[in-house]
């Protein structure tokens, strides 16, 4: 198979994880467990000096959570872009895709050790994907 079949599959598999992520961060104040209910609203009504700014854990959450929403459709954006560079320039889009590899493994580990299975098996079928595609342009001479 292609590196451009592998880099498209890799494409689908952010595409999917920054959609199941939004989702997940709009949603994630719609609890019925009191418990919940009451951590989200310590979460939200209690803040903190943070380097000069009164900040609250769900203010730092919420940036978080957009940092990787925005992370996901940037390497989804690029790694589209490089797909149709493949066969022109091999060794240069291998160069670029090595340490988005490396960023999507490290999504997939922390994904499985801190959220659950979704997430992390997501990622980890972007790394497999987007490795396979850096195998690949690595037979182009």
């Amino acid at each position: 198979m292609s590196p451009k079949f592998f880099l498209r599959l890799s494409v689908g598999c952010l595409l999917f994880f920054a959609l199941g992520h939004s989702i997940g961060h709009f949603t994630r104040h719609n609890v019925s467990d009191p418990k919940a209910k009451e951590i989200l609203r310590q979460m939200s009504e209690n803040k903190f000096d943070m380097f000069g700014q009164m900040r609250s854990y769900d203010e730092n959450y919420t940036g978080m959570s957009f940092n990787l929403i925005l992370t996901l459709l940037t390497f989804a954006v690029v790694i589209s872009l490089l797909t149709s560079q493949t066969e022109k320039y091999p060794r240069f889009i291998r160069n670029i895709l090595i340490p988005i590899s490396v960023c999507l493994l490290g999504f997939s580990v922390t994904s499985f050790i801190y959220f659950f299975y979704i997430p992390a098996v997501t990622s980890m079928l972007a790394y497999i994907f987007v490795t396979l595609s850096i195998l690949s342009l690595s037979k182009h001479k």
